[in-house]
């Protein structure tokens, strides 16, 4: 148990022996340290607008390593569940779990996010993780701008800076310009066209020098002369008389309905009670309306990302095997 006596007393010699400068130095330093973690909802427009103006980061910058752990399996006895986190000392990379887990290690990151609206069309929000950074805000002239970074296949870091107005969408970025060129034609290309042209003309002189066919004549293609019907072969019949098909009296005799029967009023009433009572209970009900409202939040959080370390060789990473083999060849 901390005697609170002795540590008061501990506390202020030590404040005793600061100056009144340096109290002052410490006091700014510490006032100075943006909030990691804030959560405000249903603020004010105004309000919410000035975290909007003043978010945490507003460039895009990967997460900075702040640990390096090594990884200790369940059956190391150096293993303690307390410390082993969710994983219980198990350990996975590229869907296969890690066997040797003495040739990797576990880099640890501070992640961070934020999401700010009014409620009157401004918003900003940004990430920033190991691999891939982004913040973006937007006004309430409808004006959006933006900026990515972000690491490729090649572990280089792609800057991306990009708006939207109203001129259209703008982007601009680090990435190898293409120099859009004509398309040339290869040897045989050429030469393959070359002869078609050439066929071409032959084609086409030697159509000119063709007569030209007669005009169609719409008048010989009708037939000259009456038209004479072609004899039947076979005799036609006339047809007998039909004789006229009188309908059997009916055995049973039908009934009407009788006009006033209680049971169909009774169907009809039950009908239109269930629809009735279906589409009340299927009725939306109207979005509440009101006046603006605004949230933000902001949070770091840490991630951890599982690599080879360095110059170790693992059976589970392709890459490290390949640059061995390589190596030893």
């Amino acid at each position: 148990m901390i005697n609170t006596d002795v540590s008061a007393c501990c506390v202020a010699r030590h404040l005793g022996a600061l100056t009144l400068d340096r109290m002052l130095e410490a006091v700014a330093v510490v006032s100075a340290q943006p909030v990691s973690n804030v959560l405000q909802l249903d603020l004010e427009p105004e309000e919410a607008q000035q975290y909007i103006n003043n978010p945490p980061f507003a460039e895009p910058e990967l997460a900075g390593r702040t640990n390096i752990l090594p990884l200790i399996r369940y059956d190391d006895p150096r293993f303690r569940s307390a410390e082993a986190g969710p994983t219980l000392g198990h350990y996975w990379r590229n869907g296969e779990e890690i066997q040797d887990p003495e040739n990797y290690q576990e880099e640890v990151y501070e992640a961070a996010q934020f999401h700010g609206q009014s409620g009157r069309g401004d918003y900003a929000y940004g990430y920033r993780t190991p691999e891939s950074a982004k913040v973006e805000d937007r006004a309430g002239s409808g004006d959006v701008q933006g900026s990515y970074v972000y690491k490729n296949n090649n572990d280089q870091l792609v800057k991306v800076r990009y708006w939207a107005d109203s001129q259209g969408f703008h982007q601009e970025d680090n990435l190898p310009k293409v120099e859009l060129k004509p398309a040339e034609e290869t040897p045989e290309v050429r030469a393959a066209r070359l002869e078609h042209e050439r066929a071409w003309q032959l084609a086409r002189a030697a159509s000119l020098l063709a007569p030209l066919p007669q005009e169609y004549q719409a008048a010989a293609s009708e037939l000259q002369g009456a038209v004479v019907a072609a004899p039947a072969q076979y005799p036609v019949v006339a047809a007998r008389a039909q004789v006229p098909v009188v309908a059997a009296p009916a055995q049973n005799p039908v009934v009407a309905a009788r006009a006033q029967d209680p049971q169909p009023r009774k169907g009809k009433a039950y009908q239109q009670q269930y629809y009735t009572t279906t589409t009340t209970t299927t009725t939306e009900e109207p979005e509440p309306t009101g006046p603006p409202r605004g949230f933000f939040y902001s949070f770091t959080y840490p991630v951890s990302v599982i690599v080879p370390k360095e110059g170790a060789a693992s059976s589970q990473d392709p890459a490290n095997l390949a640059n061995l083999a390589a190596r030893t060849s």
